[in-house]
């Protein structure tokens, strides 16, 4: 869908709560979002920003569809933003990976009650504790906890009638094994009441709710009363079990201690390779009773954006808070979400109970934040020694790689390309080069693209600009077409162009002066190299006929004569409007020539080094080019590589599905997705799509610090930023009234814009 179809949209969008989805070119959800304000909270997408986080820039890119949804509340429209995360997974919404490994402690309602790890949360009128990410710690407490509280773990059914247990469905011999070893109270054979049994029940959920403290007190009273009673054996279980529950209590990370007794979920997470590591911290009653850590996709944010990442944060709230079943009264987070209100009242909804958001500056609470974050950096650390430790060696992900991409050989020397724009300005493009499945920093290159008009939004023609430039490099020039010192068999071909060009058939100098460009023995180019002293040449002429233009013809050409000639230097002189082709090319201003050059020159005159403009980086052949793309975008980089006639395997990686397309098929490549391979060519295209963005950022900079309002007298810099943040772009400030301009910076001020613009 065009930009002009967007700005439509946009002035479409209600001032009213709801939902909106933004959706790529072909129909795709790409995120879903909430708004008490739906047209302001969607137009700020669409603002110029200065420190707008990478993964925000990229969404914009991509938005060619708007839609929304307006609903009666907020709070209706947080239900309904999770329902459609949920259904549609969104690429750019915060997911949580670990969702699917949750645990939760359940205490069944039974005359008997079990304790079972279950994975998700019934309407059965038990009691859960949860979601816990560590299921084999959960195991080992409870463990510890049977020890104690000797509570059955079979699945017989139990229930209490006439003062006797009745055992109403059989699985197994009893009583077992538990009872003998003391682990069970062997209710099976009525040798505890339910009234008993539910004490020691009660206990465990004390325990799990954090209140060990009354626990405690209750087996000191009940150690007491023993000995008092001279129940002495009595007395010293109870001891046992005491000192037991506090190394217990010990060894559950009971880290942070305060005096203020406050129930408080401490969140904190740190950023690395698209993906957020969590840490939580659990306090009930000033005491840290749990820690979990998890993981989310956090698809286009970079470490160190993590202040700037509320997105983040509000995702994970709302998806954690969806399976809890304990809540705070306070949560303590490092980021400023743009409307906690809206959170807090949905959490307000589920906990039946005000919940408030803070987010701590100083003092203690803020002194949690910093160590969670520490924790959560452990985690990643963590993490990450673990999957290094399974991955398997460089050399035969390359190898899977190959295979799977049936490439003749271990694709040693990997090249990946992406765009990048906003909103159809500042366009360029990025390469990053992985070495035997590391990336090679040196080898990286950006592009600013030439044939992309601003405002123009076309990947295609993107990335067909940027593989000729970049694959002309290693071709002899475009397919089918030979570069050659000319001949007399060229002499009426270079006689036709001449005339062609300058209307006049004449050979200018000497025929051996003269390198031409042919196809099927047609002349379709010329360039005169006049010599001098120590290899240098001064190039008087270069043209190529129209009809062969834009193929790099040109290029090859000046190339293939310089080095042809091992010419030293080369001068040129020419009009402003050949500037940017030769610069391109490599080219200098220079103040003046030798003197056997030094007449009838132009003003504008410019020098060429050979011996400085050798790239390593573009003079090597990769074995695989990657496109950032799906089968348009591999398109146009394979009409680009056949047109120069190279034969490099190239594939294409979707963004959606993850795809891998190959040129010449439709569908993509059946490959599973925890291949290895498919991970390594993850880690090049998002690393391409890193550099692409950070390239697009700086030039974002660039404009917003220089353009048409820095001459605007009494407009200083934070006027400037206002104006662009208000407009969006300096078109769009033309276009505004002096009454609208005058809202941001004043009327005087207002009056030297308009002034100075038109």
């Amino acid at each position: 869908m065009s930009k002009p179809i967007i700005e439509s949209l946009l002035k479409k969008l209600p001032h009213s709560p709801g939902v909106y989805k933004m959706k790529d070119g072909e129909g795709r959800i790409l995120y879903v979002g909430k708004a008490k304000d739906l047209s302001k909270r969607v137009h700020s997408y669409f603002r110029v920003m200065k420190d707008r986080p990478m993964r925000t820039q990229k969404l914009v890119e991509n938005i060619a569809d708007l839609e929304w949804i307006e609903v009666g509340s907020d709070l209706e429209a947080l239900f309904l933003e999770t329902n459609l995360i949920k259904e549609f997974r969104p690429k750019y919404n915060v997911l949580m990976k670990d969702d699917k490994n949750f645990v939760y402690i359940k205490i069944t309602k039974e005359d008997f009650p079990r304790i079972l790890i279950v994975r998700r949360v019934d309407r059965d009128g038990a009691r859960y504790f949860g979601p816990k990410t560590a299921a084999g710690t959960v195991r080992k407490t409870l463990t510890l906890l049977q020890k104690l509280f000797m509570y059955r773990s079979c699945d017989l059914g139990l229930k209490w009638k006439d003062g006797e247990t009745e055992v109403t469905y059989k699985s197994i011999a009893y009583p077992c094994l538990d009872y003998h070893i003391k682990r069970c109270a062997a209710p099976c054979i009525s040798k505890i009441t339910p009234e008993a049994y539910a004490e020691s029940i009660h206990k465990i959920e004390l325990f799990l709710e954090g209140k060990t403290g009354d626990i405690e007190a209750e087996l000191r009273q009940q150690m007491a009363t023993a000995a008092t009673e001279k129940h002495f054996e009595k007395a010293a279980l109870l001891r046992d079990k005491l000192l037991a529950l506090q190394n217990l209590n010990d060894s559950s990370d009971q880290l942070v201690t305060s005096p203020d007794q406050f129930n408080t979920d401490v969140f904190s997470f740190v950023l690395e390779a698209g993906k957020a590591y969590f840490n939580l911290f659990i306090l009930r009653n000033g005491k840290l009773v749990n820690q979990e850590n998890f993981i989310a996709e956090a698809f286009g944010f970079e470490p160190g954006e993590e202040e700037k990442a509320s997105d983040v944060m509000e995702a994970c709230l709302t998806q954690y808070y969806q399976k809890a079943t304990n809540f705070p009264d306070t949560i303590l987070i490092a980021q400023d979400l743009e409307e906690p209100d809206f959170l807090e009242d949905w959490l307000k909804n589920q906990a039946s109970h005000r919940v408030e958001i803070r987010v701590p500056k100083r003092g203690t609470k803020h002194q949690l934040l910093e160590l969670g974050e520490k924790n959560a950096r452990s985690f990643q650390k963590q993490q990450k020694a673990r999957w290094e430790g399974f991955a398997p060696s460089e050399e035969e992900t390359l190898l899977e790689l190959a295979k799977a991409l049936g490439l003749p050989k271990p694709p040693k020397r990997m090249e990946c390309y992406d765009n990048s724009h906003l909103g159809g300005t500042d366009t360029v493009a990025s390469m990053v080069v992985f070495e035997n499945g590391k990336p090679k920093t040196s080898d990286y290159r950006k592009f600013r693209l030439k044939t992309i008009a601003d405002g123009e939004i076309d990947d295609f023609k993107s990335m067909n600009e940027v593989l000729m430039r970049r694959l002309f490099y290693l071709s002899k020039g475009p397919k089918g077409v030979s570069f050659r010192k000319a001949a007399k068999t060229h002499t009426k071909g270079i006689e036709a162009l001449l005339e062609e060009w300058r209307g006049d058939k004449t050979i200018l100098g000497e025929l051996s002066e003269y390198s031409v460009a042919l196809k099927d023995k047609k002349v379709l180019g010329l360039l005169r190299l006049l010599p001098g002293k120590d290899k240098s040449f001064l190039q008087l002429s270069l043209y190529v006929a129209p009809k062969a233009r834009e193929n790099g013809i040109g290029k090859g050409l000046m190339r293939s004569a310089y080095d042809r000639l091992k010419a030293k230097r080369i001068y040129l002189t020419c009009d402003e409007d050949r500037r940017e082709f030769y610069e391109h090319f490599g080219f200098g201003d220079v103040k003046q020539f030798p003197e056997e050059f030094a007449q009838d020159l132009k003003p504008l005159l410019m020098a060429y080094d050979p011996s400085k403009h050798h790239d390593a980086s573009f003079e090597t052949k990769p074995d695989l080019i990657v496109i950032d793309g799906g089968k348009g975008q591999l398109g146009m980089a394979v009409k680009a590589r056949d047109a120069l006639g190279l034969n490099i395997p190239m594939v294409g990686l979707a963004k959606r599905e993850e795809d891998i397309f190959v040129p010449g098929k439709s569908l993509p490549l059946l490959i599973p997705k925890d291949s290895k391979g498919l991970m390594m060519l993850r880690h090049i295209r998002d690393e391409a799509h890193r550099f692409a963005i950070t390239f697009q950022k700086s030039s974002r900079k660039k404009y917003l610090t220089a353009s048409a309002l820095d001459a605007v007298e009494g407009l200083g810099e934070v006027g400037k930023m206002k104006l662009l943040n208000a407009f969006g772009s300096v078109e769009r400030i033309k276009a505004a009234s002096l009454e609208e301009i005058a809202t941001v910076v004043g009327e005087k001020v207002a009056e030297k814009v308009v002034e100075h613009l038109t």
